[in-house]
């Protein structure tokens, strides 16, 4: 049960974010390619405390939290970028 409480800002992190990116998608300001940018900054945002979380208790060291936030943000940005890549899929 201890390790539910040690995981509750990295919850909340996950969290802010998904919400984050909900409110990115609805304006309707912004083109595709800054919707994808700032989700994926938004990213970043919120998981450099979340991960800071499991560092204050713990869990993980500073190192292996800086590589876990630059390798997630990676492969989220190359997700990103080849969703892009692929194009809007329409039927003919």
């Amino acid at each position: 049960m201890e390790i539910f409480f040690e995981l509750q800002g990295f919850l909340i992190g996950l969290v802010g974010w998904a919400a984050t990116v909900l409110i990115i998608q609805t304006a309707e300001r912004l083109n595709v390619n800054d919707k994808r940018a700032m989700a994926v900054c938004s990213w970043v945002l919120w998981m450099i405390p979340a991960i800071g979380t499991l560092t204050l208790s713990g869990i993980l060291t500073i190192n292996t939290a800086a590589l876990y936030v630059g390798a997630t943000t990676l492969a989220l940005g190359a997700l990103v970028v080849l969703g892009a890549l692929a194009g809007p899929r329409t039927r003919p």
